[in-house]
């Protein structure tokens, strides 16, 4: 009945196993899901498996990191061939710099805590049912933190900038357009502010880019914002898609949105996916 296409694991950030997130799915009528795990797809797998098992069908999903303009924008790449050597080149150069970033991180703030160095977080295993990275994680189990919101204060302590080495949104269209795949932007309403006029300018944008599509309808998009990317897309005869960015909990903090399944209830006659393979 419902369609979440943009969900968050273990596998990379999410506090919620596969089943768990299937269950959570079953339970709220959605049939039709995508794990889309930050430049991961190591999820594939077992979801192919659970997914098997509760008679939910599932679309093959990554969300992939873009720089442009020293602004970051995430890319949801959908029905792909996984075994594409460039996109998993892509991912694995994309991770790379992420795990990079948090030594960055830690060693700027191991001048301050003497408890912390890049050595022992290079050792560190994070407890995934807490959801978050390494350098989060870690700093957590060091009592420095609690929260997401706790660790994006140090990042504007400490003035850490965010790397700009990840490709250009069109270079990374267009290594999932040569994978097979849609390319659709997620939660553009997040990246503008909530703009309605820098949201028409970013979709002209995105689409002379290649992009295939937007995710139209999210969590904490206005209703404003939501009517124009659904509008832009038919218009345009663009992939529309629904996401919950549900992290099991992991990206909700006071005075943000809620992100969880359920918290946009879209079912899939609102959509245009195009010829997705459903498995």
């Amino acid at each position: 009945m419902f369609v979440d296409l943009h969900i968050h694991s273990q596998y990379s950030d999410g506090t919620l196993s596969i089943e768990e997130i299937v269950q959570k799915a079953k339970a709220q009528n959605f049939t039709l899901i995508s794990i889309c795990d930050h430049n991961l797809i190591d999820a594939y797998n077992e979801l192919k498996n659970v997914c098997n098992d509760n008679h939910i069908k599932f679309i093959k999903g990554v969300e992939i990191h873009a720089v442009i303009y020293d602004m970051e924008y995430h890319i949801l790449a959908y029905d792909f061939d996984i075994h594409n050597k460039e996109l998993n080149k892509l991912l694995k150069y994309n991770q790379d710099i992420l795990i990079d970033y948090g030594k960055k991180i830690i060693a700027k703030m191991a001048e301050d805590y003497p408890n912390i160095s890049v050595e022992e977080l290079s050792k560190y295993e994070r407890n995934r049912k807490n959801g978050g990275w390494e350098s989060l994680d870690y700093l957590r189990s060091k009592e420095i933190i609690k929260n997401v919101q706790d660790y994006l204060n140090l990042l504007r302590k400490y003035k850490v900038p965010f790397d700009t080495d990840f490709l250009s949104p069109a270079e990374v269209i267009k290594i999932i357009h040569d994978a097979g795949g849609y390319a659709v932007l997620a939660h553009l309403g997040d990246n503008i502010g909530q703009s309605l006029k820098v949201c028409k300018e970013k979709a002209i944008e995105f689409l002379n880019m290649g992009i295939n599509g937007f995710e139209c309808y999210y969590p904490s998009h206005t209703t404003e914002i939501t009517e124009f990317l659904v509008n832009f897309c038919r218009e345009h005869d663009l992939v529309i898609t629904a996401g919950s960015d549900e992290h099991g909990g992991f990206n909700n903090f006071e005075g943000s949105c809620e992100y969880y399944i359920g918290a946009v209830k879209i079912k899939a006659e609102q959509l245009n996916l195009k010829r997705m393979n459903c498995t």
